[in-house]
């Protein structure tokens, strides 16, 4: 049985990361901590985290160092995670590559303190807008969720094009959408005549007792 591992995964999107970091922020972003996990907002492609999620042990452990300068001396060390959501790595490149894009755009007005959502970080306002259209996305407006709709522009899209990147071959399937296309497949069944409902999952040929008649697949 051949084993799997989420490393290349990894590697692949901290690869990525690198390249637009180079190609759109000319270097200028801290690399996080990249992860992947289940979906667990029903909805999300990804996120980045609003604060400094990852720390080396000895910095946490530097209680001298919190003693004498308070909290705030370990607020800003560590890193920032970015986390891509692992049910929906199988979708194209193009649309993970704008998935990490939108994530970093987050993590680029972190660094310069600029408060780019509200509503507890659902809300992206115009300042997100703003720092996405100038670092490689197109950007559209849900009624919920604000300026949250991103794709490539065309600059991105070309040069994702030039990528050796493939479509990741791993991703953890969603059972979620599973049951709900199993529940979707059923067909459903109506005597003409007195009009009772029947259901079935696959095609059946069924006489309505109190009719005489064929039910109807409607």
């Amino acid at each position: 049985m051949d084993e799997q591992s989420l490393k290349p995964v990894i590697e692949n999107l901290e690869d990525l990361f690198s390249k637009f970091n180079k190609k759109f922020y000319n270097n200028e972003l801290q690399k996080p901590i990249i992860s992947v996990s289940p979906d667990t907002t029903r909805g999300a492609y990804g996120w980045c985290t609003t604060w400094r999620a990852w720390s080396n042990r000895e910095k946490v452990t530097d209680l001298a160092k919190i003693m004498s300068e308070g909290i705030g001396a370990i607020r800003d060390e560590g890193f920032y995670e970015i986390n891509m959501c692992t049910e929906h790595l199988s979708r194209p490149l193009a649309n993970i590559a704008s998935t990490l894009l939108h994530e970093m755009v987050h993590l680029y007005n972190l660094q310069i303190e600029v408060q780019d959502t509200c509503r507890r970080g659902t809300y992206h306002n115009k300042k997100f807008k703003e720092a996405a259209e100038r670092h490689g996305l197109t950007i559209q407006r849900d009624e919920v969720y604000g300026w949250a709709i991103t794709s490539l522009n065309d600059e991105a899209q070309k040069y994702i094009e030039t990528l050796e990147h493939q479509q990741f071959q791993l991703f953890r399937r969603d059972l979620r959408k599973t049951k709900m296309a199993s529940r979707q497949s059923t067909r459903k069944y109506v005597c003409p005549i007195c009009g009772c409902i029947i259901r079935a999952t696959r095609k059946v040929d069924v006489i309505c007792a109190k009719c005489c008649t064929q039910f109807v697949e409607v």
